[in-house]
């Protein structure tokens, strides 16, 4: 820290940009400083620190979020009397870079899931019939494995009857830098959905291949980041979407998730015969609402 002709302290540029590198993008969830985001840092002599912050868009939902962490990270720095932060927009070319940095320079239609080298566990939660709790325990699953530590992803696959937003509390909306899509998180869980592009409860009227066209802009475009595990809330039956995940994401593995009914068992029996034709391996089934044992007697 220098001190100025007064022998007043002056805190430090290099403490200054250290603090600003503990401020991660709400949305990118990496420092704003390793994205470029960070324009300019003017240190005052009276100890003022100005900082003006690049947003990826004009209406980016995070900017009083920004705004904020930017505000108390620098307020930590000794010397700093007071903290003013000015938000500016990137320019096309800033966010063409962004893009390129965060897809590592792979191509722009790539889905990373697919690739030998991926990490990540992809599990599809498939059903024969619909109202079995498909959604449901595709959004417990995701919950319980954020509260363990783990980096997880929900791709709302059931385009028609598209419901996870609402049942994990994602009321976020998705921000786009150039070809790139930022996924809303909500309870540390990263989540999209064509819900989250339609307005108000519209339906959505669509045939097969722009039901692909959906689901693979999903898996290619969307910044995931580094994720342990992505799950897929697929739609019920053996349509469109469980044949494009077959061959968009060959490696994911088949959830069947059925009541005890004999008739949403057999259908269910189908919904998962179809990993035979596909190749793909079946992880579990979950019988859900398998009834509640009397606490008296013990019948169900």
């Amino acid at each position: 820290m220098a001190t100025d002709t007064y022998g007043t302290a002056v805190p430090a540029e290099d403490a200054v940009r250290e603090a600003l590198a503990t401020v991660n993008d709400p949305e990118i969830h990496r420092p704003i400083t390793d994205l470029g985001m960070v324009k300019s840092v003017d240190i005052g002599a009276d100890g003022v620190v100005a900082v003006t912050v690049y947003l990826t868009v004009s209406g980016c939902p995070m900017r009083d979020t920004i705004t904020r962490t930017v505000t108390d990270a620098v307020a930590r720095v000794e010397g700093v009397t007071r903290v003013d932060v000015t938000l500016d927009v990137m320019g096309d070319e800033q966010r063409r870079e962004l893009a390129a940095a965060l897809r590592g320079g792979t191509a722009e239609r790539e889905v990373p899931f697919a690739q030998p080298g991926s990490l990540t566990r992809v599990y599809a939660v498939a059903s024969g019939k619909g109202g079995v709790g498909k959604s449901s325990v595709t959004v417990n699953l995701a919950a319980a494995m954020a509260a363990d530590g783990l980096k997880v992803g929900v791709v709302d696959a059931d385009i028609y009857g598209h419901s996870v937003p609402r049942m994990l509390g994602a009321d976020g909306k998705p921000t786009q830098v150039e070809n790139m899509i930022m996924p809303p998180s909500a309870h540390g869980v990263k989540v999209i959905s064509i819900g989250m592009f339609t307005p108000g409860n519209a339906p959505v009227v669509w045939r097969g291949p722009m039901l692909h066209r959906a689901l693979q802009q999903f898996l290619a475009d969307v910044y995931w980041g580094d994720l342990d595990v992505l799950l897929l809330d697929l739609p019920p039956g053996t349509g469109d979407i469980a044949i494009s995940v077959a061959q968009l994401v060959p490696n994911a593995e088949i959830l069947v998730v059925t009541t005890p009914q004999q008739a949403a068992a057999e259908v269910a029996e189908r919904a998962g015969s179809i990993a035979v034709q596909t190749h793909q391996k079946i992880v579990g089934v979950v019988e859900n609402m398998s009834g509640l044992p009397c606490p008296h007697c013990d019948e169900m």
